[in-house]
């Protein structure tokens, strides 16, 4: 549709009515103009010109200002006056060519005036001018057009925001996704006014704010409270903006849609926390068994007449032993195993790196397998999910002990880096067997797996790469082939408060 209509505007680029009294003037225009290329009408008065611009549909107009029954100035006020024919170029062909008339001409709405006598190559000069800066018009309309189709038709919210926090504009895609009135979001409305329509607009107020404040892409998940058939879960992205010349900033905001992707990460990051539990069970199962045997043995021990009373008394602080024991299992093991939440949250890095190599040690199959971490004392604070970053974790461990056959060691080291801002590294190192070179670049694919006895599921690497991302971090690997395997995560550090 859009190309039809350009096409029947180029068409039109070319047509020219002369609108002229004077035959003799008039049919000199015509021939010079005819020759020259251009499709070419001729009116002999005002009224005649009204009516003939109405059918030719010309490009430009060449008036003259005196004339019958309508004079020029008044023909020119009626085009600029009629919607249809405003871009239509008007030149005002004139004998006098006072200042007085100039003024009133170009009042009345003239592109230009040339003065009787005239030689034929100054008109041609002149129109063909005319023309290209109407070429040129055109083509910035017609790109203006297409990115508005672009971004109307975007599967994305996006909206565009003054420093001052005024709406500049909105697409129609954001208004469905939230399901908000056309009325409520006029241009030049404030974030505050909008805040009043949905508590969505202060998430995106706080993004404005860091924007601002740092001149940097931000992004964030949030949750909504939306009705079913809406959008949950919504990434929304804030772009510093500056128009090329212009000393006004602004900032962009995109929304997206990301409930179903959402979903899906966490149905994979959910079946591979039930393999890592998998793997840790026959460990956790001979670690409560023991005490449960053993309290078993206390009950019936009591359950003997003969039992002194000192006797009884260290059978009860042995029942109570293994129950408290079997109580810090079960607490280990549901800090891992909880339900995850969406927003955001903050912890301390060390600490959940030692609450995870405590967990491993129920993993009775490499219990020859001895895991160290290294660090310099700091506090390490991270911006996430606690759980997340757990689970990354222990997949990390896990992977590195069960590449290790017999004995080996497992090194955890935390250290801080300052580019290309203040972030905690940690590498683990294993001393495993190592994974080979044309394989490095599938290891974060979901479903490969290394593993040679196919207990894997091909998910743990995949589902630590997406948190980390998650954690806005970066992870890299390193391995040499009997000698060993590097990981190295990057998450940026939150700043002290």
């Amino acid at each position: 549709m859009l190309n039809n209509l350009l096409l029947a505007e180029q068409q039109n680029l070319n047509r020219i009515l002369i609108v002229e009294d004077e035959p003799d003037i008039s049919d000199f225009l015509y021939e010079t103009l005819s020759l020259s290329g251009y499709e070419v009408d001729q009116a002999r008065d005002g009224i005649e010109g009204l009516d003939k611009i109405a059918v030719f549909r010309p490009n430009m107009v060449l008036l003259d200002i005196m004339m019958p029954k309508m004079n020029g100035l008044e023909v020119c006020r009626r085009i600029r006056a009629d919607e249809n024919l405003r871009s239509t170029r008007v030149i005002f062909i004139t004998a006098k060519g006072s200042l007085e008339e100039k003024l009133e001409g170009f009042q009345a709405g003239a592109n230009d005036f040339i003065v009787k006598p005239f030689s034929s190559s100054e008109l041609l000069a002149r129109i063909e001018a005319h023309l290209r800066l109407d070429s040129l018009a055109r083509d910035l309309e017609l790109s203006e057009k297409r990115y508005r189709q672009l971004i109307e038709h975007s599967p994305d919210g996006i909206l565009l925001f003054s420093d001052e926090k005024k709406l500049l504009f909105v697409n129609s895609r954001f208004k469905s996704m939230i399901s908000i009135k056309s009325e409520s979001m006029e241009p030049d409305t404030s974030i505050n006014q909008l805040c009043q329509i949905s508590p969505l607009f202060k998430e995106i107020d706080k993004l404005i704010s860091k924007v601002q404040e740092t001149r940097m892409i931000v992004s964030r998940t949030v949750a909504t409270n939306f009705q079913r058939h809406l959008p949950s879960v919504l990434e929304i992205r804030g772009i510093p903006s500056e128009l090329p010349g212009s000393r006004m900033s602004m900032v962009q905001v995109v929304m997206r849609d990301v409930t179903e992707k959402h979903n899906m990460d966490r149905i994979l990051s959910r079946t591979e926390k039930i393999n890592s539990l998998g793997i840790l069970t026959a460990g956790i199962a001979h670690e409560i068994n023991n005490p449960l045997t053993g309290i078993s043995n206390a009950i019936q021990m009591l359950q003997k007449d003969t039992v002194s009373p000192q006797k009884r008394q260290e059978m009860l602080d042995l029942i109570l032993n293994n129950i408290s024991r079997i109580t810090r299992i079960i607490e280990d093991l549901r800090v891992f195993s909880r339900q995850e939440r969406l927003e955001a949250d903050s912890f301390e890095l060390v600490s959940i790196i030692e609450e995870t190599i405590k967990l491993l040690r129920y993993q009775r199959e490499n219990n020859q397998v001895e895991m160290l971490l290294q660090h310099d004392q700091q506090k390490y604070l991270i911006e996430g999910s606690k759980s997340q970053f757990q689970q990354l974790l222990l997949n990390l461990l896990l992977n590195a002990a069960q590449s290790i056959d017999s004995k080996g060691t497992v090194r955890i080291e935390v250290t801080q880096t300052q580019a290309p801002t203040p972030s905690a590294e940690i590498k683990i190192i294993d001393t495993g067997c190592g994974i080979p070179e044309d394989q490095l670049e599938q290891i974060f694919d979901p479903f490969f797996t290394t593993k040679r006895d196919w207990h894997g599921t091909g998910l743990g690497l995949a589902v630590a790469h997406r948190i980390v991302q998650l954690l806005k971090g970066s992870i890299a690997v390193t391995s040499k082939v009997n000698q060993g395997t590097t990981f190295t995560v990057t998450l940026p550090l939150l700043p002290e408060s």
